[in-house]
């Protein structure tokens, strides 16, 4: 996938069960049928795995993987 946060994005929705074989940066939460409350449990892994703060909202289903890592990436996680 390239960029780290967003294998490590993948990584995290794997752990939490979610098909992740067709997975690209351009696939959207939404088309992952991940819903609010799985999206909510994403955030507070990602925060715990790169040791930030995600506030609610800052991930929502119409954002895709390459987006939300560019979220990550504003909070200082290191893209390499």
């Amino acid at each position: 996938m390239g960029n780290s946060i967003v294998s490590r994005i993948v990584v995290v929705l794997a752990d939490l069960d979610v098909p992740t074989a067709n997975v690209t940066p351009d696939t959207t939460f939404e088309a992952m049928e991940i819903d609010s409350l799985l999206l909510e449990e994403l955030a507070l892994r990602l925060q715990k795995s790169f040791g930030i703060e995600i506030e609610m909202g800052e991930l929502v289903p119409e954002q895709t993987v390459a987006e939300a890592a560019t979220v990550l990436a504003s909070k200082g996680v290191a893209v390499a």
